[in-house]
């Protein structure tokens, strides 16, 4: 496969379709936990969103793990992707890392990068005490990220999604760049490293703060939550109000059970929130949506609606944006999410512009 050499990066950016249109960026994952390979691919793809020339590399076919067709698009499209057996791969990368002017990896690579090459490496492990194993599960649990929600007369479940991974893979984006400015400025730029443990850490910054003071700290609280999800007349919505907005609520619903003594200060709403959350949940069970939504903007509470995905496809702020776009990816077209960006005007990646897989 012909491999495009590093070219200048535009000093211009006004006169080039995307920003960073002259990069050549190697994203190389080994066999190591999914996690990383998911950062790698959300940093990789953001690059290849912005106009690089990115190409994975990896020891593991994407078909091979436990993605999606529609994960594997989100994913890769845009990207030029080889797998190499493990006899191959140490000179396969070898090879493409000579024409790139980045290298984005897992820290299990490391030690197969040749030591004379001068490029800016990102690297991605779990922790610094086990940087190749675990989980995103474990890090959620020993971040303190899973003591947050659900109910506390059960076992922690893993948080929906893959929110550590894919903010690790933001992260690991910034520190890729960092070390592309640095290189094009001529300033020594050693290697850049993002760990999970880290990320889960800085999310959950407010307990361990909160924690640090001996103050009360968030945690499991299942139905005697303060903030917490009920069912609607036909799906659900995120019942959230402040301290300053109990006023309001309680005019919202005209429902005089609000108006009890129990109820009359913070303090006592949490004392006795699972007869309030019961309540609460009896109000809005016989509403729908869309007069939860009007209640919630004629009274200005932060009430929100939750919506299917089904349903964002054809929201109207969406639809506005052209948020969605097709994504061609082997030979098939997935709506995708657009990254969320507008430089100079332009939104990435161009919807019209299909993307090689």
């Amino acid at each position: 496969m012909p491999i495009a050499g590093p070219q200048a990066w535009n000093e211009d950016v006004s006169t080039v379709s995307r920003p960073l249109a002259g990069l050549t960026i190697i994203e190389a994952a080994s066999k190591g936990p999914l996690a990383l390979d998911l950062a790698l691919g959300l940093c990789g793809r953001i690059a290849a969103d912005l106009g690089a020339n990115v190409i994975r590399l990896s020891e593991r076919a994407d078909t091979a793990s436990d993605l999606t067709k529609e994960e594997i698009a989100f994913l890769h499209a845009g990207k030029k992707r080889l797998t190499a057996s493990s006899s191959q791969f140490d000179h396969l990368l070898q090879d493409v890392c000579t024409h790139a002017n980045a290298l984005l990896c897992d820290v299990g690579l490391l030690d197969h990068i040749p030591l004379e090459l001068k490029l800016p490496i990102a690297s991605i492990g779990m922790s610094l005490e086990a940087p190749m194993s675990g989980s995103e599960f474990t890090i959620e649990a020993r971040s303190g990220l899973l003591d947050l929600v659900g109910d506390p007369n059960r076992q922690p479940l893993r948080l929906a999604g893959h929110p550590l991974a894919y903010t690790a893979g933001t992260a690991l984006y910034l520190a890729m760049m960092m070390g592309v400015i640095e290189h094009k400025a001529g300033e020594k730029s050693g290697p850049k490293r993002v760990d999970l443990l880290d990320i889960g850490v800085w999310l959950n910054w407010k307990t361990l703060g909160l924690a640090k003071r001996g103050a009360r700290i968030p945690s499991r609280e299942g139905s005697a939550s303060e903030w917490f999800i009920v069912p609607c007349a036909d799906g659900f919505v995120a019942l959230v109000y402040r301290i300053q907005e109990w006023e309001a609520l309680k005019q919202a619903t005209g429902d005089q059970r609000l108006q009890d003594e129990r109820f009359a200060t913070i303090h006592q709403r949490r004392e006795h929130s699972k007869e309030l959350n019961a309540i609460l949940s009896d109000i809005f069970s016989r509403k729908t949506r869309a007069q939860i939504r009007a209640l919630s903007l004629q009274y200005k509470l932060p009430l929100g609606p939750v919506w299917t995905p089904a349903e964002l496809l054809t929201d109207e702020h969406f639809k506005h944006r052209a948020f969605f776009h097709p994504t061609f990816f082997e030979g098939q077209t997935f709506p995708m999410p657009r990254l969320p960006v507008i430089w100079n005007g332009t939104a990435f990646p161009p919807a019209e512009q299909e993307q090689p897989a």
